[in-house]
């Protein structure tokens, strides 16, 4: 029987969160590092992470521009994103797509991903348009009716420990796997279309964005795990001490029992700062000092 392939949506309604970048890099991950046949579908219209795919030195992704015709609609947008994905899961075994989100989209197309990861940088005014778009799909990741998506959480262009931190204290309605931060650095752009993280001699940089790919790998194999077996009836990821169970953090209006405790400033000091220094990388630590 034919293994399924690991469908991979990275979107948020705003440029500039290192979306392209997580997209072009992601895919570069499971080519290159897993050694699996692998897709980029570039649903933008600037084609970032298309372009950075193309000009790089090529590792066997297989890319393709779809721009999306906002103009003519819903039905023919979701269409279109259907038959573009449909296009590009065959013969592959992963599929990283990269979607700037609007709203002409229907939020049905949000099932046809095993993985949904929402990057944000952390200043409030990017983690309330996060807090708010998340807020908006709940139904989609809580849903009964239809398989839905796992949903991560990305902290993009972290460059302070104490930030992130914070994170921890927002108040999201539906639950969420948080990822390992991706750190900041200021030569990201010099590798665009030139050279992926993965195989970069830049090691602070390609340790960095290794532990977030590896992460994404592991829940990317738990949902496929999942989908092979009975449906779940609620989103109750496992307890496995793996990174991103490290980083999770159950946000549920209905169930308050979440990772952080009734008084938000002991569990941020105490249970949650252990886990984060566990698996903090180094240099990200370090800039605290």
């Amino acid at each position: 029987m034919k293994t399924a392939p690991l469908k991979i949506l990275i979107t948020s309604q705003k440029g500039g969160v290192g979306k392209s970048t997580l997209s072009a890099n992601l895919a570069a991950y499971f080519c290159h590092t897993r050694g699996k046949k692998t897709a980029l579908i570039d649903f933008d219209h600037q084609a970032t992470s298309g372009k950075w795919v193309k000009k790089a030195y090529p590792i066997g992704i297989h890319c393709n521009t779809a721009d999306l015709p906002n103009y003519k609609g819903p039905g023919i947008v979701l269409l279109k994103a259907k038959e573009a994905l449909r296009k590009g899961v065959e013969n592959h075994q992963v599929v990283v797509a990269d979607l700037t989100w609007t709203d002409v989209l229907s939020p049905e197309f949000l099932f046809e991903f095993d993985l949904v990861l929402v990057p944000t940088s952390l200043s409030i005014i990017e983690l309330d348009s996060t807090l708010e778009f998340i807020n908006r799909f709940s139904f989609i990741f809580k849903s009964r009716m239809r398989q839905p998506p796992k949903l991560v959480l990305v902290p993009s262009r972290v460059d302070d420990f104490e930030t992130y931190e914070s994170i921890f204290t927002r108040s999201f309605n539906t639950s969420f796997f948080l990822a390992p931060p991706v750190m900041y650095s200021e030569s990201a752009n010099n590798f665009f279309g030139s050279e992926f993280f993965v195989l970069t001699t830049n090691q602070e940089v390609r340790e960095n964005f290794m532990t977030f790919a590896r992460a994404i790998d592991e829940l990317g194999e738990s949902e496929m795990e999942d989908r092979q077996g009975p449906r779940r009836s609620e989103f109750n990821p496992k307890l496995s001490g793996t990174v991103l169970d490290q980083f999770r953090a159950m946000r549920n209006s209905e169930e308050p029992e979440t990772l952080v405790e009734k008084n938000p400033e002991s569990a941020v000091k105490q249970g949650v700062s252990k886990r984060l220094m566990s698996a903090i990388p180094t240099f990200l630590i370090n800039k605290r000092d």
